[in-house]
C-alpha cells in the first residue's frame, strides 16, 4: 500500500478526500465538520485504523468507539466496516462489536472497533448499562474510559448527551486515566442540498395518513425508491399499513425490530433498483447510507432536517434532481426552523443546544457504587437525564412461552426487541429476573426502568415481523429462545483452588505484559489480588457445593467441579465466596483486599445484605471459621473466624472511598477489571463442550467467573447467583 491513499483505496475502493488524508496524517482531532455524504464515517474509522495498525501504533489508542445517535441502526456501519477489515486483511488482528455483544471485554489488549448507540454506550461510561448485566458495569465503565477513542457521528442528534460527552472527556482530563482516553464530535453543515427541490406540504391532520399517502402517491416517480422520514414510530407504522392497503411496495424501518428482522429489512434496503417506498422514524439520519429520488420528512430540529435532506439524491445519480417534501405533523413543529426552509436564502447555522442538566464529578464518584443495583427496590439513580430525553427512554423485551421457568436462561440478543418505555409501564403479563436470587417473577412499577429487560408472554402479541414492535397487536408472537437442548460449555474437570490460583496469576500476568503503562506498584497489586482472589472458596459452604452433585470428586481444596456435577445451588442462596476471601486477608493491603473482593462486580464500595438475610451477610454469617490453606508458593492462612463488621459498620466503605480518591474512577475500575479478565482466562482453561444429555449444562461451577457470552441482556443474567453459559 502507498500510505493512507492505499490503505483506503484497499478499503473502500475510493481516493481519501483531502480531510480524511489529513486525519491520517495528524490524528483525529475534537471537532470534525463536513457536507452529509462527504464520507464522515469513514473518516471516523479508517485514519484511525491507519494510525493505529501503521502510523503510530503506540500513540493511538487501541480502541475505536463509533457512536451513533440513539435512534439510528448500527448495523449497516457494522457491516461496512467489517468489509473494510476483510479488505485490508486485518480482520483477525482487529475486534469489531455491536456495543451489545459483551465479548469486547475479553480482550481489554486487543485492537478493536465498538458500534452502537449513544444510550447504550453513554449509560455504560456512566456504570448504568442500559442492557447490560449488572455484574458487567464496573468492566464496561473501565475500558470505555481507557486506552479508548470516541467518535460521536452527528452530534447535534445527541440531545441531552452532548454536554455529558463534554463533561466526561473534561472529567477523564482531570482525573486521569490509566492510558489516554480522546473524543471526536463530527458534525454536517447545516445546509441542504443543492440537488434537490423543496416544497412545503399542507396535510389536513384530521385525515393525516391519507394525506400522506396521496401525497407519497403523486410525488412518487415511477422506478425509483422514495422516503418517508416521520418523527414517531406510531405515525411512521400507521402510514406503512396505509401504503401497504393501498397497493404500494413499501417497507418499514424503525429500531423497534428483533435482530433478524432488522437485518432483513436493512438488506431489502441496500438493494438499489427498486420502485418502492421507504417508511422511517428517525432511523435514517445517521450510520446507514441510502439515497432516494423523493423524500417527505415531517417538520423536526433542524440537526434532524439536515439529515434527513442528504439522503435525497444522495449521490446526484437523478440528473433532474430530487424533490424534497416537508409538511408540519400533527403535533405541531419548530416555526423557527418551518421559516428556514421557506426562506429564499437559507445560510448554514448551528442548531441551539438548549440548557441541560451537567453532570458532574460528584455525580461521577456516587454512580462508582453499584450497590444499589443488586437492591430488590427501585434503584435510586436513574442516568437517563444525561443521556436521553424522557420521550426517548426505553426498554428491552423479549417473548416466550407462558411463565419463564427458574431453570430458563434469560434472552439473548437475537431474542431482544427495543421498546419505548411508556408502552411498558402498565403492561401485564410481564416476567423479569430477580436480581437477589434468580428466579423469574412478575414485573412491578419499580422493574420498568431504561434499559431494562423483561419477557412477555407470546400468546398476547405486541410484534410483527413487518411492522416490529406492534403493542396493539395480538397475533401470538414467535418465539427465538435458544432451544434447551443445546450444546454449551462449561467446566470439563475438578480443579483444585491452588491450581486455578496460580493459573489466575499466570493469566494476570501475561495480560499486564500486553498492556503496558501501569506503575509497577498497581501491577502486583492485579498479580496479587489474582493469586488470592478465590481464597474464600475453602469456606465450607462452598466447598459442599461443589460436591453436592456428586462425581468422583478428588479430596482437598476445590475451586471448580466437573460438568455435569457442577449444579451451583448453594445452601445459603446469596453466598459470596469473594467477601470471604477479602475476610481471610490480612489488613495492610487495601487495594489488593479491594480487588480481591471486587472481582465479581457485586463487593465493592458498600456491602449490604442481600433481601431478607440478615444477620448474614451475603450469605456470610460473623464467626464462620474457615480451613487453613496452603498455597504452592508457600505462603499459609491460618484456620480462622471471619468477622463481617469490617463490612457492616463502615471501616470497608471508608477504605474503599480512600482509594477512588487516591486512584481516580477510571484507575480503579481499571485495576478490578483486569483481575476479572485474569479469573476468566483461566477458567476458559479448562472450559469444553457439555451435552444435553450430560445433566445440566453450562453452570459455571458456583460462581460467575467465566466470560458472559451474550453482552446485552441473555446469558449476561445470573441464575441462582451463577453464570450460565
Amino acid at each position: 500500500m502507498d500510505g493512507f491513499e492505499g490503505f483506503m483505496r484497499t478499503a473502500t475502493g475510493h481516493a481519501p478526500h483531502p480531510y480524511q488524508a489529513r486525519l491520517a496524517a495528524e490524528g483525529l482531532p475534537e471537532l470534525l465538520t463536513a457536507p452529509t455524504g462527504a464520507g464522515k464515517s469513514v473518516a471516523g474509522v479508517l485514519p484511525w485504523l491507519y494510525r493505529r495498525l501503521i502510523a503510530a501504533p503506540e500513540s493511538t489508542p487501541r480502541r475505536l468507539v463509533y457512536v451513533l445517535p440513539q435512534h439510528s441502526l448500527p448495523d449497516q456501519l457494522h457491516e461496512r466496516i467489517g468489509q473494510w477489515l476483510g479488505r485490508l486483511g486485518c480482520a483477525d488482528k482487529v475486534g469489531l462489536y455491536p456495543i451489545t455483544d459483551g465479548g469486547w471485554r475479553r480482550h481489554p489488549e486487543r485492537t478493536a472497533i465498538l458500534v452502537g448507540t449513544h444510550d447504550l454506550l453513554l449509560s455504560r461510561a456512566l456504570m448504568r448499562g442500559f442492557g447490560d448485566a449488572t455484574v458487567m458495569a464496573p468492566v464496561s465503565y473501565a475500558l470505555l474510559h481507557t486506552d479508548t477513542q470516541w467518535v460521536f457521528d452527528e452530534m447535534d442528534l445527541l440531545g441531552p448527551a452532548l454536554p455529558t460527552t463534554v463533561e466526561l472527556q473534561r472529567l477523564r482530563d482531570e482525573v486521569g486515566t490509566p492510558s489516554p482516553t480522546s473524543t471526536m464530535w463530527m458534525s454536517s453543515d447545516a445546509s441542504l442540498p443543492t440537488v434537490a427541490r423543496i416544497t412545503r406540504l399542507d396535510v389536513d391532520p384530521a385525515y393525516y395518513v391519507d394525506g400522506l399517502v396521496g401525497a407519497l402517491t403523486a410525488a412518487h416517480v415511477p422506478g425509483t425508491q422514495t422516503i418517508a422520514v416521520l418523527n414517531t414510530v406510531e405515525r411512521a407504522r400507521a402510514l406503512y399499513v396505509a401504503l401497504r392497503e393501498a397497493g404500494r411496495d413499501v417497507l418499514l424501518i424503525h429500531p423497534g425490530f428483533r435482530a433478524a428482522d432488522r437485518r432483513r429489512l436493512l438488506s431489502e434496503l441496500g438493494e438499489t433498483g427498486h420502485d418502492r417506498i421507504v417508511v422511517s422514524a428517525q432511523a435514517l439520519e445517521a450510520g446507514i447510507d441510502v439515497s432516494s429520488r423523493t423524500l417527505l420528512t415531517e417538520l423536526a430540529s433542524l440537526s434532524s432536517i439536515v439529515q434527513r435532506a442528504g439522503r435525497c439524491n444522495r449521490y446526484g445519480e437523478h440528473p433532474e434532481g430530487g424533490d424534497l417534501l416537508w409538511c408540519e405533523p400533527p403535533t405541531g413543529g419548530d416555526p423557527d426552523v418551518a421559516r428556514w426552509l421557506l426562506a429564499a436564502d437559507r445560510p448554514p447555522v448551528r442548531p441551539d443546544t438548549p440548557p441541560r442538566q451537567e453532570l458532574r464529578l460528584h455525580d461521577l464518584l456516587e454512580l462508582f457504587d453499584t450497590a444499589e443495583l443488586f437492591d430488590t427496590a427501585e434503584p435510586d439513580t436513574d442516568v437517563s437525564r444525561w443521556i436521553c430525553d424522557a420521550a426517548d427512554l426505553t426498554m428491552m423485551v423479549a417473548w416466550r412461552n407462558g411463565k419463564p421457568s427458574d431453570e430458563e436462561p434469560g434472552p439473548g440478543r437475537n431474542e431482544l426487541c427495543q421498546v419505548p418505555l411508556a408502552d411498558l409501564r402498565q403492561r401485564d403479563q410481564a416476567w423479569v429476573r430477580d436480581r437477589l436470587d434468580g428466579h423469574w417473577r412478575p414485573a412491578v412499577a419499580g422493574d420498568f426502568q431504561p434499559g431494562a429487560t423483561v419477557l412477555l408472554e407470546a400468546e398476547h402479541g405486541g410484534y410483527l415481523p413487518d411492522e416490529g414492535w406492534a403493542p396493539q397487536s395480538r397475533t401470538p408472537v414467535t418465539v427465538l429462545a435458544v432451544p434447551p437442548n443445546t450444546q454449551t460449555f462449561a467446566c470439563a474437570k475438578w480443579v483444585s483452588l491452588d491450581q486455578h490460583l496460580m493459573e489466575t496469576e499466570e493469566e494476570a500476568r501475561l495480560l499486564l505484559d500486553a498492556l503496558p503503562g501501569l506503575p509497577a506498584e498497581q501491577r502486583e497489586a492485579v498479580a496479587r489480588a489474582a493469586r488470592y482472589h478465590d481464597l474464600g472458596k475453602c469456606h465450607e459452604v462452598f466447598q459442599e457445593m461443589l460436591r453436592a452433585g456428586g462425581g468422583d470428586f478428588p479430596d482437598g481444596l476445590l475451586a471448580k467441579s466437573r460438568a455435569p456435577y457442577n449444579t451451583g445451588r448453594s445452601r445459603r442462596p446469596h453466598f459470596r465466596h469473594e467477601l470471604v476471601s477479602a475476610l481471610i486477608l490480612p489488613d495492610g493491603q487495601p487495594l489488593i483486599n479491594y480487588l480481591v473482593a471486587a472481582h465479581h462486580g457485586k463487593v465493592r464500595m458498600t456491602v449490604r445484605p442481600a433481601g431478607e438475610e440478615a444477620p448474614l451477610l451475603m450469605g456470610v454469617r460473623n464467626g464462620d471459621r474457615t480451613p487453613p490453606i496452603e498455597l504452592s508458593t508457600g505462603e499459609r492462612f491460618p484456620a480462622q473466624s471471619l468477622q463481617t463488621d469490617l463490612f457492616t459498620i463502615g471501616p470497608w466503605t471508608e477504605r474503599a472511598k480512600t482509594l477512588l480518591d487516591d486512584l481516580g474512577p477510571f484507575r480503579l475500575a481499571y485495576l478490578e477489571t483486569l483481575v476479572r479478565v485474569a479469573d476468566w482466562r483461566s477458567s476458559a482453561r479448562h472450559d469444553g463442550p457439555v451435552s444435553p444429555d450430560d445433566g445440566e449444562p453450562g453452570r459455571a461451577v458456583g460462581d460467575d467467573s467465566r466470560p458472559p457470552g451474550q453482552g446485552i441482556g441473555g446469558q449476561d443474567e445470573i441464575q441462582h447467583g451463577k453464570w450460565l453459559s
